[in-house]
């Protein structure tokens, strides 16, 4: 690490003027960072700076790994240049990071309280950032270089930075700990959580409510006996999906009903005969009961969509789901070397017509997003935007096609059928009190 640097008598000329009040040199330097992302057991930060203001152009590169993030590397290479710097110094730092710039601007402002400053990411480094500053007397200018631009030192820090990737990541030290505002936790002694702690936390939370998700033997026919379809399912888009809004409202009646359907599809505890009969053991038969429709097979979530009673209208409202998916597909295609959408959506998992058989129909079936759609919708779209569009499209005519139009069938044999026994809505608002 440099901490002080020698200047020319002519450079030493050339900045005297900088401020009538201070004794500045001009310090100009090129920082950059690189994340590199080895599977998911390790994640190295590296990091680097060239120094420009001097004939000697100084170069500096280090890698870390707590927490790790393409901005954290950014940072971390801002910081060891600010370390770098003389005192009394001008210093101009040029990276292609317009995230850090814009969060240097937004922690040097004075009226930000730090319980504000501590709910950004990386919030440990900006505050000795501008430590540093205050305590070296320097006065710090950021400028914006676009990235791989083919400027010469932008491209040696680019080049470094990543170089840095390979060598020993570096820690700090826990006497650093004892600077770190008040009341900020340490992840396994190598270093302060220092992003929003609630964020962070509920990260945490969800992993451990998805974990139990996953162990719910409600869920073996959709996630398979041993887990193996878990990766047929596309969880962040199926989170979307669930909270989708039916009719563009936050907050309404319908739309809790229609999401708290969704929810409980997805979980395998609609109320078909076989959840009832758990619910009610005295108000239903204790003999096993066979599908109202079509009597072959034990009624549950996992049939009532399946009934061979309509497969050969499944079958056709599912082909004019597929074509409303080709259509989409056609109209907002944006890769020109896409193939035909016809033939893309034949050939795709989710064309299989064996509907019994097919697991991403299983799993469109009951408000799961199968990877086959989103991987199909990929090979011709690029725009998030677009592809969350023709997604709702087909998402939509199915779930009023096939999820909902089936389900009333079920359910309005079930009323009947639960006339036949005599079993009111009021015997089970009643049931246990």
């Amino acid at each position: 690490m440099v901490y002080d640097c020698e200047f020319s008598p002519q450079e030493l000329a050339l900045n005297s003027n900088l401020d009538k009040n201070h004794f500045y040199f001009l310090y100009s330097i090129f920082t950059d960072g690189s994340l590199s992302l080895d599977g998911t057991n390790k994640s190295i930060m590296g990091a680097a700076w060239v120094e420009i203001s001097s004939s000697v152009n100084d170069t500096y590169q280090c890698s870390t790994a707590h927490l790790p993030s393409s901005t954290k590397a950014e940072v971390l290479a801002i910081l060891t240049a600010i370390i770098a710097a003389p005192t009394h110094c001008h210093v101009t730092i040029h990276t292609d990071s317009k995230n850090a710039i814009d969060t240097f601007t937004k922690t040097g402002r004075t009226n930000l309280s730090q319980r504000r400053i501590m709910k950004l990411n990386n919030f440990s480094l900006w505050i000795l950032i501008h430590r540093l500053i205050k305590h070296k007397s320097l006065r710090v200018d950021m400028f914006k270089v676009k990235a791989h631009s083919g400027h010469l030192h932008n491209d040696i820090a680019d080049r470094l930075a990543k170089d840095a990737c390979s060598i020993p990541p570096i820690f700090l030290a826990s006497s650093y700990y004892s600077q770190a505002p008040i009341m900020v936790p340490t992840l396994a002694n190598y270093g302060p959580i220092d992003k929003n702690i609630r964020k962070y936390l509920q990260r945490i939370t969800n992993l451990h409510t998805f974990g139990k998700l996953l162990r719910t033997k409600a869920l073996s026919s959709l996630l398979g006996p041993t887990l193996d379809q878990v990766d047929m399912i596309n969880w962040e888009l199926t989170k979307d999906w669930i909270a989708k809004s039916c009719d563009g409202s936050i907050c309404s009646a319908a739309n809790d009903r229609h999401t708290g359907f969704k929810i409980k599809n997805l979980g395998h505890i609609l109320p078909t005969i076989d959840k009832q009969r758990l619910y009610y053991p005295q108000l239903y038969p204790d003999l096993p009961t066979n599908c109202i429709l079509c009597n072959s097979t034990t009624a549950s979530n996992t049939h009532w969509g399946l009934c061979h009673q309509h497969h050969t209208d499944r079958l056709a409202d599912y082909k004019e789901c597929l074509s409303v998916l080709t259509k989409a597909l056609e109209t907002h295609k944006e890769i020109a070397t896409a193939p035909s959408a016809h033939i893309a959506v034949s050939t795709s998992p989710l064309g299989g017509l064996d509907l019994e058989h097919n697991p991403s129909f299983y799993i469109l079936l009951h408000n799961a997003i199968p990877n086959s759609l989103s991987d199909l919708i990929g090979r011709f779209i690029r725009s998030r935007k677009v592809k969350s569009l023709v997604m709702n499209i087909f998402l939509s005519i199915f779930m009023e096609n096939i999820i909902r139009k089936y389900w009333r069938k079920y359910a309005l044999a079930y009323k009947q059928w639960e006339k036949s026994l005599h079993i009111t809505k009021r015997d089970k608002r009643l049931y246990r009190k």
